[in-house]
């Protein structure tokens, strides 16, 4: 019986090791998944986060516009996927992925060579949702377009002057040293300035944000868009 008692224990030890272990792990999450996701104006992750940015700023854009409660839920959906899906989420830190939140490539990207393919994934995006049956999955990717286009207002991801992008932020854990010590690109892995409330108020920036984005829905609720419309619109947005 002596012998059972401690076979019994031994069992029982790196089953309490396994368990404190997956605890550990579960509150280093709730610690740093909130940063871990902002790359861009934050969004609503409760318990995590319960402060919405982009969901606000389309919220914002949509009101007095005739969508159904249905378009409304998918542009919600499709303006947190980067942020929040499985695929946004393994997807942000690649180099081609950083186009979605209107940041550039590569450190050494120019910045003209940024806004050129945030412009691009723009359009393609925008396309596929004109291209797709006019349901949800046409609003969930007028969404995900919303999300860049909205991140390119944040101060942690563009600089602005008069409207116009001048200046396109790079997302990396290397800026710092590769600057010296200081870096004005998006901060790593979170950026303070990707913030949309002031006092309980939208930022200035968000509040562009929710006028461009108000212009993009317009544009998107037309029945028969033309290009040059489209190219107009990111022309003077983006």
């Amino acid at each position: 019986m002596e012998g059972l008692g401690e076979h019994r224990s031994v069992g029982i030890r790196p089953l309490r090791t396994r368990r404190c272990g997956i605890l550990r792990l579960v509150s280093w999450l709730v610690d740093h998944l909130p940063l871990l996701l902002a790359l861009g104006w934050v969004v609503r992750i409760p318990p995590l986060s319960r402060e919405e940015g982009h969901e606000a700023i389309t919220r914002a854009a949509w009101e007095g516009l005739a969508l159904t409660s249905a378009q409304q839920e998918a542009l919600i959906r499709g303006v947190r996927s980067p942020d929040v899906s499985l695929t946004g989420i393994l997807t942000s830190a690649l180099p081609f992925a950083q186009r979605r939140h209107a940041l550039r490539a590569w450190s050494g990207t120019t910045d003209a060579d940024g806004i050129r393919q945030m412009r691009e994934f723009l359009a393609a995006t925008h396309r596929r949702a004109l291209a797709a049956p006019d349901d949800p999955r046409r609003w969930r990717l007028f969404g995900e377009a919303l999300h860049c286009l909205q991140d390119s207002y944040s101060p942690a991801h563009a600089d602005r002057v008069d409207g116009a992008i001048v200046r396109m932020k790079h997302w990396g854990a290397l800026d710092v040293l590769r600057r010296g010590g200081s870096s004005d690109e998006h901060g790593f892995p979170s950026d303070p300035r990707d913030g949309v409330w002031h006092d309980g108020r939208l930022t200035a920036e968000a509040k562009a944000a929710v006028a461009a984005s108000r212009r993009y829905l317009e544009l998107a609720m037309r029945e028969a868009p033309v290009e040059t419309e489209l190219a107009s619109f990111l022309e003077a947005h983006t």
